[in-house]
């Protein structure tokens, strides 16, 4: 049976260590010895604050205090605490907090703990000198080491790159033989391991930090530290202890606000003692800096999805306005083509009718005249021939645009960059027409480049458009050349860390620098009338620059290639899986 118990800890793990437990009704806390809770301190007023219950909840209050109330480094009137905060009276920190109270069994109780508030650079370094006994690092040392952890604080989204140079810093400063950080998981809550720094190597199926600790500082929200964890009767429930020989450590929340985001997971294998209560300070202030920056990282990670995202609806409400605009042209334009291409087919068969006619009568006629009436009546049918081709055309041109303005689902996934490069190339080849251009293609996927988080349809839209275009240009250049013209596509992709690339390159016609210019331009075009929209390349640039955050550039040369350079964002976010 259990109850929970909520307390006020005055210095805790420190030889003057106060506990204040709060009962069901309200309390005050001050200097005056009519308090509830009295602490003599000069810093405080006589009556300073005022904590009170409410349904299981508990709000503090200043009660207009000289110096004011704070929770967390926030000043406050009134403002409801939670286990693990930090409240400061004065010059006093006071730690609050709600635990299970069992009669049936022991709680973790470690050598100190210490309240997850800032401290003081003085008291850092005032805690060592250098040269001092037993080769600790001086205190110079360590204030260096968090000055390089204050120059990670500057905006990142690696997050991963980020969490091992903290534990590679760690490792600097203090006799480590075991580190790990564990990040809460948004979707889960759960505790994911996501990065992890050891002495010597050890196997991947083997565990690398004490659960048991881990839960006590989550529960408590303090920073712990266990000088001889292994021989502690109290941790004899704790299977991870032992059988992982841990012999000294500390475990330090990362909570750079009110919500713990994380632990930080420090341990040494060898010796017992070999951390003290200046370290357990030290890795208070490393941890809270680090917090900091891990959450900056994840906060610009956010950002930067959310901006992509805003910007994916944007061209989405452009392509769908000019869908909506494409789709009204059409139908204005196509009822009048039907009927131009109807009435000339039908001209077409009166004339033949016409003339069979005429010659029925042809003994009738005079010859000069029927033969001058025919040859009028061919020249009609040939006028009526090219109103119906340059009419299907036109039709055809209507279905392009169609084609052009109709938007897939937009769907986000991780997918195989180089099988979607692969695919558009053997759709666009495949769908090319006419059969009298055998192109050789030279293709190189880099294996390392892995899964690209995209819109798998909307990017294979894109190199199907960019294929096209280069079986064109290359078709173009084998009329004009013939025989001696051998036509080859080069496809590459490379993967550039945080980013990867896909080249496209032909031996076409090229590209002039006035054309190149212009290349992205809605409704430019360097095809004959009839032959393209000028569309295709436009719209595929907005999809990989607004959609998908990427780059689209084209290079060239007249007369020898064009080659269109594609760059896209991996946005790859893994995790470690969690260990206990």
């Amino acid at each position: 049976m259990s109850r929970a118990v909520p307390t006020l800890i005055y210095n805790p793990g420190g030889p003057e260590e106060q506990v204040f437990v709060i009962g069901d009704t309200a309390v005050t806390i001050g200097r005056a010895e009519d308090q509830a809770i009295c602490i003599p301190h000069r810093s405080l007023s006589r009556s300073q604050a005022r904590i009170e219950p409410s349904e299981g909840r508990f709000f503090i209050v200043d009660l207009q205090s000289k110096n004011g109330t704070y929770v967390n480094g926030a000043r406050i009137q009134r403002r409801e605490i939670r286990s693990g905060d930090t409240i400061t009276l004065g010059d006093l920190d006071l730690l609050f907090t709600v635990d299970a109270e069992s009669s049936t069994s022991t709680s973790l109780r470690p050598q100190a703990i210490r309240p997850l508030t800032h401290t003081a650079i003085d008291r850092l370094v005032g805690e060592t000198r250098p040269g001092s006994a037993g080769g600790r690092p001086s205190a110079e040392a360590r204030l260096q080491i968090l000055i390089e952890v204050a120059n990670l604080l500057p905006v990142s989204d690696d997050i991963d790159t980020l969490l091992r140079k903290v534990l590679d810093l760690i490792f600097q400063i203090l006799d480590v033989d075991r580190g790990v950080i564990l990040l809460v998981n948004e979707a889960t809550g759960r505790l994911d391991r996501r990065a992890v720094r050891t002495s010597q190597p050890l196997p991947d199926d083997e565990p690398i930090f004490s659960q048991n600790i881990v839960d006590y500082v989550l529960r408590k929200s303090v920073a712990a530290l266990f000088a001889d964890a292994v021989l502690d009767p109290r941790l004899d429930a704790a299977r991870s202890v032992v059988a992982q020989s841990i012999r000294a450590s500390m475990c330090v929340p990362l909570k750079p606000k009110d919500d713990i985001i994380g632990v930080l997971y420090v341990d040494n294998l060898s010796a017992a003692h070999v951390f003290t209560e200046p370290d357990l300070e030290f890795l208070v202030a490393f941890a809270g800096q680090a917090a900091v920056a891990v959450k900056n990282a994840s906060l610009y990670r956010r950002l930067e999805r959310e901006t992509v995202e805003r910007m994916q609806l944007v061209l989405d409400a452009k392509l769908a306005s000019l869908s909506g605009m494409v789709a009204g042209i059409a139908h204005e334009i196509r009822n009048p083509l039907n009927f131009m291409n109807n009435f000339a087919d039908i001209a077409a068969e009166l004339a033949r009718d016409l003339v069979e006619d005429l010659r029925a009568q042809e003994a009738r006629l005079d010859p000069g005249a029927l033969a001058r009436i025919e040859e009028n009546m061919a020249q009609l049918r040939e006028s009526m021939g090219r109103i119906t081709q340059n009419g299907r055309r036109a039709d055809a041109i209507i279905k392009r645009m169609l084609q052009h303005a109709r938007r897939p689902s937009g769907e986000r996934a991780m997918a195989d960059l180089n099988a979607v490069v692969d695919e558009s190339v053997r759709l666009a080849r495949a769908g090319a027409q006419g059969g009298d251009l055998d192109v050789r293609v030279v293709a190189a996927y880099d294996p390392g480049i892995g899964s690209v988080e995209m819109a798998r349809l909307d990017m294979g839209r894109v190199f199907l458009n960019v294929v096209d275009n280069a079986l064109y240009a290359m078709r173009q250049k084998k009329r004009d050349r013939g025989a001696g013209y051998a036509p080859e596509l080069s496809v590459r992709t490379a993967d550039q860390g945080e980013q990867v690339e896909v080249r496209i390159r032909d031996n076409g016609v090229g590209i002039p620098s006035n054309v190149a210019a212009r290349i992205f331009e809605p409704f430019f075009t360097t095809k004959p009338p009839g032959e393209g929209t000028g569309l295709g390349l436009s719209l595929s640039r907005e999809i990989v620059v607004q959609g998908h955050q990427g780059t689209m550039r084209v290079e060239g040369e007249e007369g020898e290639y064009t080659e269109f350079v594609i760059t896209l964002p991996k946005r790859e976010d893994t995790a470690l899986p969690s260990r206990a």
